[in-house]
């Protein structure tokens, strides 16, 4: 059986792992694609185990290279953003179900995640590396996160709540993409593996 601290640094290897790899996709030279291939169909569907499920599984990257460096404030609200879709597709996928999380511990990564989200992209308004919808709809993000009463679960969130944050999420991605990050292809497996795609 795993320990909690075995699991902790599973989860913080996962996540470094996936801003490695963002970081590696982002320093690759070549053309960006500045428009969105995302398409979202009504509103999106989603469920307790993944927030941001539908309107997240139609969007495919959009992209080979990023024309803005990746230790720039929008690099880093953009690699905060792709850490947290990854850890989206690991908590529909069934992380907390299998034990591989708690519920806290997903929460309270969300939680950081977003909070970084947040910072960067006011950095990245006030240096020009990004557009005011970046920190707009990453804040909306956060706000909905810390709805959640203490005890509460993300899978607590309303209908209504999950598919706001489903709609920000892809707003944030649309954002990354016209700053030059585009949806790195490891998201994209990993929502085809939690079965959003």
């Amino acid at each position: 059986m795993i320990t909690t601290h075995a699991r902790t640094a599973l989860r913080l290897a996962g996540l470094a792992g996936a801003a490695t790899l963002l970081l590696a996709s982002c320093s690759s030279s070549g053309s960006s694609d500045a428009s969105s291939s995302a398409s979202v169909s009504g509103l999106p569907s989603t469920s307790a185990s993944g927030l941001a499920s539908s309107a997240l599984a139609s969007v495919s990257p959009s992209g080979t290279g990023a024309s803005v460096s990746a230790t720039s404030s929008a690099g880093q609200a953009c690699s905060a953003y792709f850490a947290l879709d990854i850890l989206n597709s690991q908590y529909a996928g069934g992380a907390v179900k299998n034990g591989n999380m708690t519920e806290d511990q997903v929460k309270a990564d969300f939680t950081k995640l977003l909070k970084t989200m947040v910072a960067q992209a006011k950095l990245a308004v006030a240096d020009g590396t990004s557009d005011e919808k970046l920190l707009k709809n990453a804040t909306r993000m956060k706000n909905e996160i810390k709805s959640l009463k203490k005890a509460q679960a993300l899978s607590n969130l309303s209908k209504a709540q999950q598919a706001k944050f489903a709609k920000q999420s892809l707003r944030v991605q649309n954002a990354c993409d016209r700053a030059g990050y585009p949806l790195p292809a490891e998201n994209v497996t990993a929502r085809t593996a939690a079965g959003l795609s």
